[in-house]
């Protein structure tokens, strides 16, 4: 038996470009086959200013809220990963975390968008997963230097975007070392299970989910395509 996940989804509570609840975002993926997905939601500017009148510890809670709803609405039978989008001030790009403690989150996470990518690889490199989203998204985000990241999104198949895949791809050949990955960037139903990753074990913690990444054991999910995760194909769904 094989195994899907997203990992890179959004919901309405959170993403303000979002049009589904973290509710109706789980039965989406159920009724497309998949057996879990990461909540990706967007930790930039926009967020803080939309709670300013908050306080740290309410703005915290309110991130984590569709996170911890989701949960509670799937229990066991589903994996709701913790994940996040962040974009550090100044800087257009965006950086999927994974592997980040709800603890770590509460207690440091408010200085986290004022760093730079440098500055916060390097606090961090050892604590969770920074991995690239949509490198070469025209108009509007760069490469980053691969010595400051984990790995790159090597899929993402938004389809309000035009993704540079190609060209994210051809870095990842140039630095085997980068763990590529595959998202939908779901924002609505329409988005929803175009990409991801297979597994031939369930991921049940975000644990879980770093060893399979850092061990390569899974394969790439492009729409009907999957690939290694050296990006070579293997396959048609």
């Amino acid at each position: 038996m094989s195994y899907c996940y997203d990992l890179h989804v959004h919901s309405r509570e959170v993403s303000p470009c979002g049009w589904l609840t973290i509710g109706e975002m789980i039965q989406r993926y159920k009724e497309r086959g998949y057996q879990g997905f990461c909540l990706t939601n967007h930790f930039h500017q926009e967020f803080f200013i939309k709670t300013e009148q908050l306080s740290w510890k309410e703005r915290a809670e309110s991130f984590l809220m569709p996170w911890k709803k989701g949960k509670d609405l799937c229990r066991d039978d589903f994996y709701l990963g913790f994940g996040i989008e962040i974009r550090f001030l100044g800087n257009p790009n965006d950086y999927l975390l994974y592997g980040v403690s709800e603890e770590l989150f509460r207690a440091e996470g408010e200085t986290w968008i004022t760093m730079n990518l440098e500055s916060f690889y390097r606090r961090y490199r050892e604590r969770f997963l920074i991995i690239q989203a949509h490198p070469n998204r025209q108009d509007n985000c760069k490469p980053a230097a691969a010595g400051l990241l984990h790995g790159m999104e090597a899929f993402n198949t938004s389809p309000r975007h035009d993704n540079g895949n190609e060209k994210t791809q051809n870095i990842l050949m140039e630095h085997p070392d980068l763990i590529a990955t595959a998202g939908s960037d779901s924002h609505r139903a329409e988005d929803t299970g175009l990409a991801g990753i297979i597994t031939e074990r369930p991921i049940c913690s975000d644990d879980g989910l770093l060893r399979i990444l850092k061990d390569r054991e899974y394969l790439l999910k492009n729409k009907c395509m999957l690939l290694t995760p050296d990006l070579k194909p293997v396959g048609v769904l």
